[in-house]
């Protein structure tokens, strides 16, 4: 730590800023100490080790013990970690973030980078253990202090010149909306300052990290709602580890391309915002190039399709829930490879497993039993729904955008359909532009012609007959999204705009003030009937129309009223509103009995590359006169049946001592070369006469759902399926028991 505090550099610094405040430079210097005492931070690895380990065990007490990873991806990560600093630039969701990506990188041999976190969670007991573990502890509030920011600066340019990496959430807090905000750039200018004076390169990796279910999100929906956020403290942090005690479901992470400002960066979002010259406009772009592609590699599960399908049809079998499931993974694999965390399993399992993550949280809740129950959102946990239907919308919007700019070229008598299209596409990209990143129009402009070639490929000839190819395209669709994806956003902008006319412009225009009128009065819309979600009206969502009305310089100032600007406006937000109204009717008025079954080469979550293995059996004959004969053990599954059905009878404490014996008896037979496999099993028959059959046939059910489900080839599934769908008799040739083989059949 001298060896930073002496640095001639940082000196100079220290003395120049005593000059321009009047102060001591002893003075100075001792506040510096202070600060760098708070910042320092080292990897001991004692502490690293014990730190993974009990990262490693918080996350399994939530989650499944793998986490989803692209290989491709962690090998260009290693390969530029040994030659540059890397900062892991990503998204946050919860507090165990950075747990991740630690792991992941650990687990692959990377060093632990050292990792920016708020002041807040500088208290007893993390604190000092977080300094051994790489952890900068950073004030929220510095704008005012100019030797705290030195020293902050001056600490992270002498890491950069160490060559060490780099971890923090862009955001600078977790996201209460489910999708990324607004970035915020500190950090970031730090760093980029910190390669100037150091001369050493760092590269910036966007990493985004989703997950099933997370523990902070009732939590968070109920700040969102007003609630006061409860402080961390050593307390706080073991509570919010012994509720880890639940089944969260699966990780995903994916790291994206590095991203350089020597490229011609792709987002060009910044733009349409009021940005100073000069290096702050540098910042600003790398920052919105950074969090374009995060939004781009974010990976999508299916529980959060699960929420965008029944906040849009409120109520579905599991049978129809899986067909519209089908129709977004189709669209997202389309548009964006290697996205979806499920890709290779049946969609039906896939489908299953969220349902019942789902029901466990209480976010959706089951009507009736079998076949025909049915599954809507919990109306208490609407917000937490639509938190989970966000993490899929990056992925959605241009679709959205379609069928808005579509049904308004339909219902339009313009000569030049096509060019209303686009201008309308590019209005609504313009209002929703705090909402998502856009990449450059060029580029936004393809996203689009790809998202229509799925609708339909001929798109160009149809935009062209508005009034009849146009609105048959619309009714086609077996699911409109825009209602889901737009509607909360518009309705929290109608909001701000019915406030807007309603703010008396005697009083200073303050946005705290103001965002609690907007609750106020989207209260009162609510009850009138004006909007239907009620997560319009929660902080989040108000945030961005408030921020998106002041970029619009619609703010009443003084005797200037802006009357006729926002009277524009919340026409400009109706049109939009009553567009989405109308495809919410299409959407609820087509029966989902009428969903057409999935097809066999959508029986399987797309993404597996193994779509091309049923191809030759699809174009074989038809008929039950063609057999397909399947192998059990390491051929169906990736394991040995017999080993798991032993182990879940031996682990139950209900083998009899004959049983036991009998079991042994035949292995060591076996085993010592004096006998065949038949002989194996004719003596551990003999252990079990006399035990009801019903025993093992329920041993051989609860063997399938705990292990062996998750243990089935994903190429097997798409095979035996596409035998089925040609009427091909299919059969499996086992030495194993019906007990072991009639619940995998």
């Amino acid at each position: 730590m001298q060896k930073i505090l002496k640095d001639s550099l940082f000196q100079a610094t220290l003395k120049e800023i005593a000059l321009e405040t009047g102060t001591s430079f002893e003075e100075v210097e001792q506040k510096a100490v202070e600060y760098l005492e708070e910042l320092y931070t080292v990897h001991q690895p004692v502490a690293n080790i014990f730190a993974t380990q009990m990262a490693k065990f918080i996350l399994s007490r939530g989650y499944e013990k793998t986490i989803d990873i692209n290989p491709a991806q962690l090998t260009a990560v290693t390969k530029l970690a040994r030659r540059h600093s890397i900062a892991f630039v990503m998204t946050h969701k919860t507090y165990i973030d950075m747990f991740v990506l630690g792991i992941v990188l650990q687990r692959h041999g990377l060093p632990i980078p050292n990792i920016f976190a708020g002041i807040n969670m500088d208290f007893l007991g993390l604190g000092q253990f977080g300094r051994q573990n790489g952890v900068i502890f950073i004030r929220r509030s510095i704008k005012e202090n100019t030797i705290y920011k030195a020293t902050l600066r001056h600490f992270i340019s002498h890491l950069v010149g160490e060559k060490a990496s780099f971890m923090w959430a862009i955001e600078g807090t977790r996201s209460r909306t489910g999708k990324l905000v607004w970035p915020k750039m500190g950090i970031l200018k730090y760093i980029k300052e910190a390669e100037l004076y150091s001369k050493k390169e760092v590269k910036y990796i966007p990493v985004s990290i989703v997950y099933d279910l997370i523990p902070d999100v009732k939590e968070m929906t109920l700040e969102a709602k007003g609630k006061s956020k409860t402080p961390e403290s050593l307390s706080w942090f073991l509570n919010y580890v012994r509720k880890m005690n639940e089944k969260f479901g699966r990780i995903s992470i994916r790291f994206g391309e590095p991203v350089t400002e020597d490229e011609q960066l792709s987002s060009l979002i910044h733009q349409n915002l009021p940005i100073k010259a000069g290096d702050t406009q540098t910042i600003s772009q790398l920052a919105m190039e950074l969090v374009h592609r995060i939004n781009t590699i974010t990976p999508v599960t299916t529980a959060s399709l699960i929420c965008v399908i029944l906040l849009s049809k409120y109520t579905l079998t599991k049978k129809a829930i899986e067909s519209y499931v089908s129709v977004l993974m189709k669209l997202i694999e389309t548009t964006q490879p290697d996205a979806l965390v499920d890709r290779g399993r049946p969609i039906g399992e896939s489908v299953q497993i969220g349902l019942g993550l789902l029901k466990k949280a209480e976010l959706i809740r089951q009507h009736g039993v079998g076949l025909e129950a049915k599954f809507v959102i919990s109306s208490h946990n609407y917000l937490q729904a639509t938190y989970y239907a966000n993490m899929a919308v990056h992925h959605l919007y241009h679709q959205a955008f379609i069928e808005l700019a579509l049904l308004k070229i339909s219902e339009s008598e313009s000569e030049d359909s096509a060019l209303l299209f686009w201008e309308e596409i590019m209005r609504l990209r313009n209002v929703f532009k705090f909402e998502f990143f856009f990449s450059k129009k060029e580029n936004f402009t393809d996203e689009i012609e790809r998202n229509l070639s799925f609708l339909d490929p001929n798109w160009e000839l149809t935009i062209q007959n508005p009034k009849i190819a146009v609105k048959a395209l619309i009714e086609k669709q077996r699911m409109l999204v825009a209602p889901v994806v737009l509607s909360t956003y518009i309705e929290a902008y109608r909001v701000v705009a019915h406030s807007l006319k309603s703010w008396n412009t005697d009083n200073h225009f303050n946005e705290s003030q103001f965002a609690e009128d907007c609750q106020f009065i989207g209260e009162t819309m609510q009850w009138q009937g004006m909007i239907q979600r009620m997560e319009s009206i929660s902080k989040p969502f108000l945030k961005n129309g408030i921020r998106l009305v002041k970029n619009l310089n619609l703010i009443p100032i003084g005797k200037n009223q802006k009357t006729a600007e926002i009277d524009e406006f919340m026409s400009q937000l109706d049109d939009v509103w009553s567009r989405i109204t109308q495809l919410q009717k299409i959407t609820l008025t087509k029966p989902p009995e009428s969903l057409p079954s999935i097809p066999v080469e959508r029986n399987f979550v797309p993404g597996s590359k193994t779509e091309a293995i049923t191809h030759e059996i699809m174009q074989s004959e038809s008929g039950s006169h063609i057999g397909a004969f399947f192998d059990l053990d390491k051929t169906l599954i990736s394991s040995f049946s017999a080993k798991q059905f032993f182990q879940s009878r031996a682990l139950s404490g209900k083998m009899t001592r004959k049983e036991i014996v009998a079991q042994f008896a035949g292995v060591l037979v076996y085993a010592t070369g004096n006998g065949n496999f038949a002989g194996l099993a004719a003596v551990g028959a003999k252990g079990v006469v006399g035990i009801d059959e019903q025993v093992f046939i329920q041993v051989g059910e609860e063997v399938y759902e705990k292990e062996l489900a998750d243990k089935i080839y994903p190429e097997a599934r798409e095979m035996v399926a596409a035998h089925m769908e040609k009427g091909h008799t299919v059969a499996i040739i086992s030495a194993a028991t019906p007990y072991q083989v009639n619940p995998i059949a």
